[in-house]
């Protein structure tokens, strides 16, 4: 299924069993056999896993994940010692199937975790999301954005000691990745990329910290009507990274995808940038320096190139290729163009619609005024 085909619970579920050499069934026994009570998959099923409500009162979650795709409870550990509450508790419980069936399907394995209160920003945006410029969703978008910069904060209070060896395997491969990038997407990107490339050493000047790498709406869950922050989901592909690389996520707070306009920014998107600055710096208890905002900046365009330039990134598939300016990677090139084919030749280009600015409009991030995407990074006229 590709991003822009309209989504089934049931064909999802579908096309993960036909990776595994356990059943449907044996699943949902499972799950009984562990926490009892009833069983009620989740309405958005990952690639790589079934998961399903259990329980007398649907208070756990049971996840089935592809053994290939093992979730690595150390990383679970870390999440709840540094943000707290807001990631699930996961305990590990064996296995189901036999390894190596005919058709060389894989064995899953069981986790169990505590259901976090709440509901997907996803679906919030659903229930509550029209008009989008209401009071009532202005006040949301102002609760949510104080607590995500109070968790992203989080990570910079706490940075994660490692390696000269590890440093530079990341930096080897965010490299090669990017170089990557500047052969393959078209040449508006070019400059972007290269900008990256020549300010990486600035990028591993900022804390090393643990990164949740699909901060998006369906893994963030929010209170029913005040839309604060209660929790974060599937630290699956969470990793000790440079702070910065998942920034690029506030776009989707901040503003909406249309498939056919792309990204149009709520009427209080420059006031919720500056809200996210001054509570995440009042929360760091520091001022950032221009020298380190333009490396989280750097970051996090480098985050958005590699999340977005590439297709899916799963250990089990083939490695990721560059996507393609063509039908295959139209989706993901709404992310790094803000705006649709049909619209390009009316604006300047940039990633995410983050300098999409006619006449030179700047978006603000904090204190003062500082260029949201690369006006003092990169030679983008």
């Amino acid at each position: 299924m590709s991003d822009s085909e309209e989504y089934s619970r049931e064909a999802a579920v579908t096309e993960f069993f036909n990776q595994t050499c356990a059943t449907r069934a044996s699943c949902d026994s499972k799950a009984l056999d562990l926490v009892g009570g009833e069983v009620v998959p989740v309405e958005v099923q990952g690639v790589c896993s079934y998961t399903v409500y259990a329980g007398p009162q649907l208070e756990y979650v049971v996840q089935f994940r592809l053994k290939s795709l093992k979730l690595d409870t150390k990383t679970a550990t870390l999440a709840a010692q540094i943000y707290g509450s807001l990631p699930p508790t996961v305990k590990f419980y064996g296995e189901l199937g036999s390894e190596g069936d005919e058709a060389g399907n894989e064995p899953l394995l069981v986790y169990v975790m505590d259901r976090i209160r709440g509901l997907s920003h996803l679906d919030f945006i659903l229930k509550y999301g029209y008009p989008p410029n209401s009071e009532s969703n202005v006040a949301a978008r102002r609760n949510l954005i104080t607590d995500i910069a109070r968790f992203m904060a989080l990570s910079w209070k706490a940075p994660q000691e490692v390696s000269l060896e590890y440093r530079g395997m990341l930096a080897q491969r965010y490299t090669g990745d990017l170089q990557l990038l500047l052969t393959a997407l078209p040449e508006r990107f070019h400059a972007i990329v290269q900008g990256v490339l020549d300010h990486l050493d600035s990028v591993f000047s900022l804390p090393m910290v643990l990164l949740h790498r699909d901060f998006g709406t369906s893994n963030i869950l929010v209170e029913d009507a005040a839309c604060h922050l209660t929790g974060v989901i599937d630290w699956a592909e969470a990793e000790i990274s440079p702070f910065g690389q998942n920034l690029h996520s506030l776009e989707a707070f901040t503003g909406s995808l249309h498939l056919q306009h792309g990204w149009k920014r709520y009427n209080d998107y420059k006031d919720l940038q500056v809200r996210f600055w001054d509570t995440f710096s009042n929360e760091i208890r520091k001022s950032l320096t221009q020298e380190t905002k333009k490396a989280i900046e750097t970051s996090r365009v480098m985050g958005l190139l590699l999340s977005r330039g590439f297709t899916k990134r799963l250990a089990n598939a083939a490695p990721p290729i560059p996507i393609s300016d063509d039908s295959t990677g139209s989706y993901n090139m709404l992310f790094l163009d803000g705006t649709p084919p049909q619209a390009r030749d009316q604006v300047h280009y940039a990633v995410s619609g983050n300098v999409w600015a006619h006449g030179g409009e700047r978006a603000i991030m904090g204190h003062g005024t500082w260029s949201y995407l690369l006006r003092n990074l990169l030679p983008l006229q």
